[in-house]
């Protein structure tokens, strides 16, 4: 599978993305909404070991691709699929992407392509995202994208201190193919 939007694509992701998966994962405005667990990985040894577990992923029915541009193959963020549950045909999607890249539409196409990958030949009935409910560029990709707000999921997490509600949002198969 090819995916590509103007002047960027999709690939694997490789052990040689360490250094910039910990660029952008210690970069606190990229984060700010990943949580404790999600952020801040701590050097190139437990990058390598984040980026093996997402290469594994791929026997799994999941995967990270990372995005680049077609001209240079820089690590500029990532996009994918995680946590795939083969009782229930389903996935959580997630994303980031470096702030300098933000606001071009880049993650909203490439999602688009992702649903349509994950629909027709992985096969999943139910796509969903788990969004910080002030992350609100991240419920716009969503939206934009046929994701519907399924509800709030008070003090879901514990995160820097303090409870945060997360937002629910899903996309199934049926709602998709209309």
């Amino acid at each position: 599978m090819n995916f590509e939007y103007k002047e960027y694509t999709l690939r694997k992701v490789e052990a040689k993305d360490a250094q910039e998966l910990l660029k952008i994962t210690n970069d606190d405005e990229i984060m700010k909404y990943y949580g404790e667990s999600g952020a801040h990985i701590k050097d190139e040894e437990e990058a390598l070991i984040e980026i093996n577990w997402n290469i594994s992923q791929f026997d799994h029915h999941a995967g990270m691709w990372v995005i680049t541009k077609k001209t240079a193959d820089e690590y500029i963020g990532d996009i994918g699929f995680n946590k795939y549950i083969k009782a229930h045909n389903k996935v959580e999607v997630g994303y980031k992407l470096k702030k300098e890249y933000w606001g071009e539409g880049i993650i909203t196409n490439f999602l688009n392509q992702l649903l349509n990958y994950g629909f027709t030949e992985l096969n999943y009935n139910r796509i969903e995202a788990l969004v910080d409910v002030n992350n609100f560029a991240s419920k716009r990709v969503l939206l934009k994208n046929g994701f519907e707000l399924e509800g709030v999921l008070r003090d879901y997490e514990f995160e820097y201190g303090h409870y945060v509600d997360l937002e629910m949002y899903s996309i199934i198969k049926r709602t998709f193919n209309r």
